[in-house]
């Protein structure tokens, strides 16, 4: 089975991106446009190429009014409310979903793709620990924290990922061998550039 994970698409997180990065732009124009340019993305990137659509909230909340939910999509909890997860620990961390619970959600999966907040957090731990179980991963960098930014850019390609590689590679080729750099480590986020 291939699987479209997207990890929290809570109003808490998609909402403080739109108002941070619409400040140039009409707020309800650019949540419209972060709606629209999201859910196509996910349709034509998956959806349309046989992948399950499974999206992971924290235990008790909603899904963003965001996010169109098919039928067909799959609503799972992580085993963790979001007050837990944002309440600062006394040695200074944070408790963070079980990822082996995450996993156990999703059954029998070959290809997993992943997507959500954010990228070198909650993202990259399920992303390393689904990639070190076997299983063909990657993560789709565009439809991260980096969406919003991205989608400001008239050469995003809704088809295709990631965007940013492909502007560093054309425009500056150190900007291109840093963002390559991080990868080396990090098969599950190695795509074909």
């Amino acid at each position: 089975m291939k699987s479209f994970v997207f990890l929290y698409p809570i109003p808490e997180y998609i909402n403080w991106e739109i108002q941070n990065w619409s400040r140039e732009e009409d707020p309800n124009d650019f949540r419209q446009k972060y709606r629209r340019i999201l859910n196509h993305c996910i349709d034509v990137r998956y959806r349309q190429k046989g992948f399950g659509i499974t999206y992971v909230l924290f235990d008790g909340h909603e899904i963003s009014d965001v996010v169109d939910l098919r039928k067909d999509d799959k609503v799972i909890f992580a085993g963790l409310d979001f007050k837990s997860h944002t309440t600062e620990l006394p040695d200074g961390t944070y408790r963070y979903p079980d990822t082996e619970y995450i996993l156990a959600q999703l059954g029998d999966v070959e290809a997993l793709r992943v997507a959500g907040f954010h990228m070198w957090d909650c993202v990259e731990k399920l992303a390393k620990n689904a990639h070190e179980k076997g299983i063909d991963t990657l993560v789709d960098e565009d439809l991260t924290e980096f969406f919003t930014f991205r989608i400001k850019h008239d050469d995003f390609v809704v088809d295709k990922y990631p965007n940013l590689g492909y502007n560093l590679r054309e425009c500056d080729s150190r900007h291109f061998e840093r963002f390559m750099d991080v990868r080396k480590e990090r098969p599950w986020l190695w795509q074909d550039y």
